[in-house]
């Protein structure tokens, strides 16, 4: 490929792929494409990086003919555009890695919340177990909305006896949960 210069001078011709031509031109270069990339991205390491890489494609396709300008023009365009897609790319990996860390956070207090509350799931119904038949039963209805005369009407008991057993049920379970609920509560 024949890279042809628009500006109107006499210029001289290289052949790139000479060995010996190709190191002159990259020791030529160097320096004036790394203070051009210092410019727009001020780590030296990542502009050197992106230079090796423009010089292994130069090499790679080894131009025989090429205008000297227009290699000039060439390579300072080529890490311009390296430079660009490096940022861009940067600010991707950048912006994912904070997604993912706000998301792992996300996750991992939504998996701490959905452990705690499985806990106290399993201990209210382990203080629930321990309630006589009888309350355990009246408790679980009124659970369920029913209405105190509803209870009393499906368990042939008085309105009295279900309000006894909703209060002892509350009682009883407020007690042996409270400092179980406690714990649980002071991890929010």
């Amino acid at each position: 490929m024949e890279i042809k210069s628009s500006v109107k001078q006499k210029d001289q011709w290289i052949n790139l792929s000479d060995i010996n031509v190709f190191q002159q031109q990259y020791k030529q270069n160097f320096r004036s494409l790394k203070y051009f990339g210092l410019q727009y991205l001020p780590n030296e390491e990542v502009v050197s990086d992106l230079i090796q890489d423009i010089w292994l494609k130069i090499w790679e396709r080894r131009e025989k003919h090429i205008s000297e300008a227009a290699f000039k023009h060439y390579l300072f365009q080529s890490l311009y555009r390296s430079i660009l897609n490096y940022i861009k790319h940067d600010k991707i990996v950048k912006e994912y890695s904070e997604t993912t860390l706000n998301n792992g956070e996300v996750i991992e207090q939504e998996i701490t919340y959905k452990i705690i509350e499985s806990e106290i799931y399993q201990a209210v119904n382990q203080v629930f177990e321990e309630l006589p038949a009888s309350c355990r039963r009246v408790y679980a209805a009124s659970l369920n909305g029913k209405s105190q005369k509803e209870i009393a009407e499906e368990f042939y008991i008085s309105i009295n006896t279900v309000k006894k057993h909703i209060n002892n049920a509350n009682h009883y379970m407020k007690k042996r949960l409270k400092d179980f609920l406690l714990f649980f509560l002071s991890f929010r």
